[in-house]
């Protein structure tokens, strides 16, 4: 930390400790003092409330204890919530090393709690026969969270515990910060207009932008955050597609400043002794034993079980680009524009022409908020009159029977500073016993439109914004007496379950009509376009799957180390990691590990797996709506109430199997990907109903064992911590 001298006022510690209704703080008016001092203040006060728990004489109960501990760590629970909002939109150079020295400062406080022994003493003794089932979930997740910190160990090894998870959180947080510089200064500079052959108008204009923003002439491709870059569908030019692909692969893997080798190589160590410390066999099974999954081997199992139908549909796909333009390679660096292009010839489709029915704000108000307002009754107005962290950010009221139910700020163009993908977050946690409505935040990548020009989307940003608007809906419906039990604080592998299902309306019959117009006529999507759109969701689905389940397998090889095992050569492990899943070799992972920050710096270590272990009950789900008339305010209200409204107060698979009557089967994913006839020989021409798959979830390796008896530790969406989240209510 830095200097002691406190500023004469505070707004970071204003918003944090007693937090107006609804409001946003005055992000201009912070400064890294302010950071700072909010951190002493924060600390402070858990440290002086968790000394009267210690000291009290009376017996421990879930109101003197549990409760207590809650409200001791509420501010530093808001205040982690405020920096995570800094460090993935604001990341300046102003604000890099102060986030990085405050997110530690608020470990260890967090850690020191999690680890006092006298403390942990008082919790165990609590009570919880006369406990509703709320306050008892409520103590038995913080009980739970002391445990996987290590609060059972002897105090040496406590200590060490604590030690570690310091180190791995601090490594974390250079990771982030280098990748992220990593990722700028390897974008592809070009200068010769040929080497531009087919990509768009957009994206050239957008790559001169770029380029002059940098003060170099020419073109400049900045990198997303995946394997695959998006020029890559376009280029024509086989020798700026390598170039561009090599750019991509090489990060974090060069000599130099970038290299993130040793990092990866001491956070998979430091991850595997903790995990031995705990007495878990890896980390794996440390990570997915607080999840729904249960176990390495039910998470693994669901991953291999798409691995024959994955390979079946890629081989088909290559196959026909093969046969049908006999390209004179087709290498790695190829892979993504020729399956791109089947797709487009495949669907119909041309994807500029379709982005000028896909404006922004006709996606958002007419798309997204129609699809809300008809399943659940919500509706949402814009606040022009409140600034958010940044000029473009726009803020919009939810409401409901005329009353404000809470705020969604959204973030939705690249700049510097601001991190790669897309996420929502929770700035303010709904929680009935502090009285506070949520905050939610929404941040895409999008690039910037021409000064004058409209915001297209692409087919797959306008996904992209109705998956994020289903984290929002998730944070937004929270009922739950609890913050640290409300929205999005649910299982890892749970919480893309709403996000994946609320894509089912992107092109959806009942909502694409509603705002699929063309920009400047006004015209109506065809409806044969909005067909080819429906059909363009199964297209090169071989491909998408390969490359997430080989970036799914190769994050479970890193965290099923033994304990005091260290990779040296961390290419060499990738290489082992990636040939012993069987998957094609011409598919790179969706993140290679020098830039897979999911599991190196946003908190999905051996948790990757996620996105497909939710997919399957969101694709239960989304068969469920259709069921039930599809956009249906009655079946919206049912499972609003009864799968979003609780959180992580009622254990996520509870709630599942007794709102579907037992637990989701992997056939509908099947469907939903376009795999259920991509078996090996198998025709791929999409499934036959009478020869669908019967293959149950436990069987494919989907929780075959429901444990509700004091379920995983919640993480919230894209927070950068390696242990438990707070609990601060």
């Amino acid at each position: 930390m830095q200097t002691d001298q406190r500023p004469a006022s505070n707004p970071v510690w204003d918003f944090v400790s007693a937090p107006p209704d609804l409001a946003l703080p005055d992000f201009s008016a912070f400064t890294p003092e302010h950071l700072h001092d909010a951190a002493r203040r924060a600390i402070e006060h858990q440290e002086t409330r968790i000394a009267r728990i210690r000291s009290a004489s009376t017996d421990p109960t879930f109101a003197n204890t549990t409760l207590q501990l809650g409200e001791a760590g509420h501010p530093l629970f808001r205040l982690q919530a405020l920096v995570r909002v800094i460090e993935a939109n604001l990341l300046t150079e102003e604000w890099a090393e102060p986030v990085a020295e405050v997110t530690q400062v608020l470990l260890q406080a967090r850690l020191h709690a999690l680890l006092d022994g006298e403390l942990f003493s008082r919790l165990e003794h609590v009570p919880t026969s006369e406990l509703n089932p709320v306050d008892r979930r409520r103590h038995e997740l913080q009980l739970l969270d002391a445990v996987r910190a290590g609060a059972r160990l002897d105090l040496e090894s406590r200590s060490h515990a604590g030690e570690i998870i310091a180190e791995i959180e601090a490594l974390s947080s250079e990771f982030t910060r280098i990748l992220r510089q990593e990722s700028h200064d390897r974008a592809l500079h070009l200068t010769d207009p040929e080497a531009l052959a087919g990509l768009g108008e957009t994206a050239r204009g957008a790559a001169a932008r770029e380029a002059a923003e940098r003060g170099v002439e020419g073109w400049v491709l900045p990198l997303a955050n995946t394997s695959q870059q998006p020029a890559l569908a376009q280029l024509t030019d086989p020798r700026t597609r390598s170039e561009l692909f090599a750019a991509s692969l090489s990060r974090g893997s060069q000599r130099g400043p970038g290299d993130l080798r040793e990092i990866v190589s001491d956070i998979t160590t430091l991850r595997a002794a903790l995990a031995g410390l705990l007495g878990y066999r890896s980390y794996a099974g440390y990570a997915i034993d607080a999840q729904t999954a249960n176990s390495p081997d039910a998470a693994g199992g669901l991953l291999a079980a798409l691995v024959d139908p994955a390979l079946a549909r890629l081989a088909e796909e290559l196959a026909t680009v093969r046969e049908r333009w006999s390209p004179d390679r087709l290498e790695a660096a190829d892979i993504s524009h020729w399956v791109q292009r089947l797709v487009a010839e495949e669907s119909g489709l041309d994807p500029a022409r379709i982005a000028e029915y896909f404006e922004l704000d006709r996606v958002l108000f007419d798309g997204v908020f129609y699809a809300a307002h008809n399943l659940y009754g919500v509706e949402f107005s814009e606040r022009r009159d409140m600034p958010a962290w940044h000029p473009d950010v726009r803020v919009f009221e939810a409401f409901e029977d005329g009353r404000v139910i809470g705020l969604v700020c959204l973030d939705a163009c690249a700049r510097p500073g601001k991190g790669g993908g897309a996420w929502m977050d929770q700035l303010v946690s709904q929680g009935r016993l502090t009285g506070e409505k949520p905050i939610v935040t929404l941040s895409l990548n999008l690039t910037p439109a021409a000064p004058g020009a409209p915001q297209l989307l692409s087919p797959d940003e306008t996904i992209t914004l109705f998956h994020e608007f289903g984290h929002v809906l998730h944070g937004l419906f929270s009922n739950s007496t609890y913050p640290s039990l409300s929205g999005t604080a649910v299982p890892r592998d749970y919480v893309e379950f709403p996000s994946q299902l609320n894509e089912m309306w992107a092109f959806h019959q009942q909502v694409l009509p509603n705002y699929a117009v063309h920009v400047h006529t006004g015209e109506p999507l065809p409806a044969a376009e909005a067909e080819r759109l429906r059909r363009a969701r199964t297209l090169g689905q071989g491909f998408r799957t390969v490359e997430y389940l080989a970036a799914a397998l190769l994050d479970l090889g890193w965290h099923s180390l033994d304990p005091g095992d260290q990779v040296t050569d961390v290419l060499a492990f990738e290489a082992e990691a990636l040939a012993a899943t069987g998957l094609d070799s011409l598919v790179p992972p969706r993140y290679r590990t020098t830039y897979f920050a999911h599991i190196f710096g946003n908190g999905y270590a051996a948790g990757y797996y996620s996105y497909l272990w939710s997919e399957v009950i969101a694709a239960h789900a989304a068969e469920w709506f259709e069921a039930h008339g599809g956009l249906d305010f009655e079946a919206g209200s049912a499972f609003r109430r009864e799968i979003l409204a609780p959180g992580n107060a009622v254990h996520p698979m509870t709630a599942i199997i007794d709102f579907f009557g037992g637990v989701p089967p992997i056939d509908a994913l099947l469907r939903r990907r376009g795999l259920d006839a991509a078996e090996p020989g198998g025709s791929g021409t999409g499934g036959d109903p009478a020869a669908e798959s019967t293959t149950s979830a436990a069987e494919a390796g989907a929780v075959p064992e429901v444990d509700t008896s004091g379920a995983g530790s919640p993480d919230d969406e894209d927070a950068h911590h390696a242990a438990p989240a707070p609990r601060g209510d």
